[in-house]
């Protein structure tokens, strides 16, 4: 279990000569990493003078970040169940086992990308009403979220061709398309915030 495991202990997983760990349980992991990073800006900014206005703003964020940080040890875990159900199937060669096993993989890695956008959002909150003085750290959360985001959706893409429902793969494709628009406008929400209290480089 992937909660029990310190992280040096999954760092040789991930580096061995093994299928799982792969990139879907390392972007659990990475986005779990920034929920941890948000959390804690989040708790330097609570009862903080100054910022009193936006507390509701900031416990929500919290909230969130607790309950990503939760659920992302658990996709990554799902993510290597789903990868060996996704093998099994192909062995077996049965067209509707492979499509079941396929659309799993695909609906865990973008659960793990929403995962992603939902701390990405969260970032910039803290890093726009939180401490000014973790600025950066919020904007890493952001960062490491984004990855986390796009880790998930590169999964997600890498498994479409291998779907034989026609119509599921359409209204994938359609709602990926309106998720990333919907993304990339935070990520640079996030960049022009960062960039308003520092010198651009």
């Amino acid at each position: 279990m992937l909660n029990e495991k310190k992280i040096i202990e999954f760092l040789d997983d991930l580096s061995a000569k093994t299928p799982t760990p792969g990139g879907g349980a390392m972007a659990g992991v990475c986005g779990a990493i920034a929920a941890s990073l948000g959390i804690m800006v989040s708790k330097y900014s609570l009862k903080k003078k100054g910022l009193e206005d936006f507390q509701p703003i900031i416990e929500k964020s919290l909230e969130n970040f607790l309950k990503c940080k939760e659920r992302l040890i658990e996709l990554a875990e799902e993510d290597m169940n789903a990868y060996q159900g996704i093998k099994d199937a192909f062995k077996s060669k049965d067209k509707e086992k492979i499509n079941i096993a396929v659309r799993n993989g695909i609906e865990t890695a973008y659960k793990i990308a929403k995962c992603g956008y939902e701390i990405l959002n969260n970032s910039y909150n803290i890093a726009k009403y939180g401490n000014q003085n973790l600025l950066s750290d919020a904007i890493i959360t952001g960062y490491y979220a984004w990855a986390t985001l796009q880790s998930g959706l590169i999964l997600v893409k890498d498994n479409i061709q291998y779907l034989s429902d026609e119509e599921y793969k359409k209204e994938l494709i359609e709602d990926i398309n309106e998720f990333t628009a919907e993304t990339d406008g935070l990520v640079k929400k996030i960049r022009e915030l960062f960039e308003e209290k520092n010198i651009k480089l």
